[in-house]
């Protein structure tokens, strides 16, 4: 699956539309994150590679959801964040059914950002950013999902490496998804689609010479 990263600014697109593809940069992020705990010398066993992908996409939905809150009207934001942790699920189902094995990941998975989600809201952002207790906690989760010999390590990597990193790659991401000239609603997309005469049915613009 491709997504672009960023659209043209006169673009017109629909909160789905944004969502999907933040949903896709995010797991792309996320899988970049891994390979730079492990290129640091982290090692994350695959029993535990669940755990610490489902808290990276935790922390990045809560830090768009709090990046997109002066950008969108409340229901389209909260459209938006839906559409996200839904197709985050199904990555995670997706990836660990192949990697693991068959389960009710999906659900695992909404539990546990439904439970993070509730955790977050007590954090704030300074100046545009997560404070220092937002990473703290992202970095503790992360901590409970390493073997015992990195986790007296990981504290202070992710506070002071992986976690403002992360943020800033999802930072990116979120400007440039949601720079376009119009959100639109699904329905008023399909209208669009009913509504467009074919290439093939339009009358020619040709002349005679």
């Amino acid at each position: 699956m491709r997504v672009k990263s960023s659209w043209h600014k006169s673009s017109v697109k629909t909160i789905e539309d944004i969502g999907s593809a933040m949903a896709f940069n995010s797991w792309r992020i996320t899988k970049n994150q891994l390979e730079d705990l492990i290129n640091e010398g982290f090692i994350v066993e695959k029993e535990q590679l669940f755990d610490v992908i489902s808290e990276y996409l935790c922390f990045i939905v809560q830090c768009i959801d709090r990046l997109v809150a002066e950008k969108l009207v409340t229901k389209q934001r909260e459209k938006l964040i839906t559409k996200i942790a839904k197709q985050s699920a199904f990555y995670y189902q997706e990836n660990k059914a192949d990697r693991i094995g068959e389960g009710n990941h999906w659900k695992d998975f909404i539990d546990i950002y439904n439970s993070r989600s509730k955790d977050y809201s007590d954090y704030g952002f300074n100046n545009g950013e997560p404070d220092y207790s937002f990473y703290r906690y992202f970095a503790e989760k992360i901590q409970k999902s390493m073997t015992d010999t990195d986790s007296k390590w990981i504290v202070q990597q992710m506070i002071e490496i992986q976690a403002p990193k992360t943020y800033k790659e999802v930072e990116t991401s979120v400007n440039n998804l949601i720079s376009v000239s119009k959100i639109i609603s699904k329905d008023q997309k399909d209208k669009q689609k009913i509504s467009k005469v074919p290439r093939s049915k339009r009358p020619s613009t040709s002349r005679d010479i």
